[in-house]
């Protein structure tokens, strides 16, 4: 059976992404939900992030959702069963479905059919070509999409062609200028934020391995907006991390230019699940993970370990 056909037969959906969901993850869900109607509902772990609030606003994300009722989950943008804690997948009995544009993780092997991309930009994206020739998009589905499209390709600085085929063909129907879409985007730096980046900069410890600038840092909250923040001032790798909730997360960066060399995803983040007592994977320029130890240092021995092997080189200390 094809995954549009089970949407079609299917009466109680439950459209579930990833904890602290982010625009791309809102934006496909949301789309998702336009075209299944009163048919489905919208969940979450936890939180929306911050960044996708604007977005979601008007849309109701309920928050650990039950699936006793339910005939179909369809999850979004998210390979592993760690990020949807504590939605049960394994011992959910109604069908499985996975839109994701992740490298696999162990989503991958309890869903009944999955529709993925791990050289997809975004999810949205996949939404976006499950429907196309199916469903005329009303303007808040093609708003949603636009945005998750715009977001994961940093405002269409890494898009290729057929990202911008698919915004030049949702624009028409979302009755919006690009502008709108930014000011949508737009989400100022507040004070707190501003903060965990200063106090993960002070606590950085810089390498280099084989030329190349590899930073870690950890802080409280914000991890990924303090690892694009190293970026900016001259990390070529950039890895934070956080505690909350009784666990830890990591979140990872590098330059675009080095994605001939490594696949951040695939070459650090993946191969570090064991150590991390948890998942990890992503992108190739962007990556994170969810995990139980504690141990920063244990954590970064083995990141090191890798990156001289993935660079060639050993690690000096700067």
């Amino acid at each position: 059976m094809e995954f549009y056909d089970v949407l079609e037969e299917s009466k109680d959906v439950v459209i579930l992404t990833h904890h602290n969901a982010d625009i791309d993850a809102v934006g496909s869900a949301i789309a998702l939900f336009e075209f299944m109607g009163d048919r489905s509902r919208l969940a979450v772990p936890d939180t929306v992030s911050r960044g996708a609030r604007d977005l979601a606003d008007g849309y109701d994300f309920e928050k650990s959702p039950s699936l006793e009722n339910c005939d179909t989950l369809v999850i979004l943008d998210c390979p592993s069963s760690e990020q949807i804690d504590p939605v049960d997948v394994e011992g959910f009995s109604g069908k499985t479905l996975l839109i994701d544009h992740h490298s696999q993780g162990n989503l991958y092997d309890m869903v009944d059919i999955k529709y993925t991309d791990s050289d997809a930009r975004s999810t949205s994206e996949l939404v976006y070509e499950l429907l196309k020739d199916r469903w005329n998009f009303n303007e808040s589905a093609s708003e949603a999409l636009i945005c998750g499209i715009v977001a994961d390709t940093s405002h269409l600085r890494f898009a290729d062609k057929k990202q911008f085929r698919y915004i030049s063909e949702l624009l028409p129907l979302s009755d919006k200028n690009y502008s709108d879409i930014l000011s949508i985007l737009s989400t100022p730096v507040d004070r707190s934020e501003r903060i965990a980046r200063l106090k993960a900069a002070s606590r950085m410890k810089n390498y280099d391995i084989g030329g190349k600038i590899v930073s870690f840092s950890h802080v409280g909250s914000f991890e990924a907006a303090a690892a694009r923040s190293f970026l900016k001032i001259g990390a070529d790798v950039a890895i934070v991390f956080s505690q909350r909730d009784g666990g830890v997360r990591v979140s990872g960066r590098c330059r675009r230019g080095l994605t001939d060399e490594i696949h951040l995803g695939e070459d650090l983040f993946a191969k570090i699940e064991d150590t991390l007592d948890g998942s990890a994977g992503g992108h190739d320029a962007a990556a994170s993970g969810n995990g139980t130890n504690m141990d920063y240092d244990e954590v970064i021995e083995e990141m090191i370990e890798r990156l001289e092997g993935i660079f060639e080189a050993d690690s000096k200390k700067l």
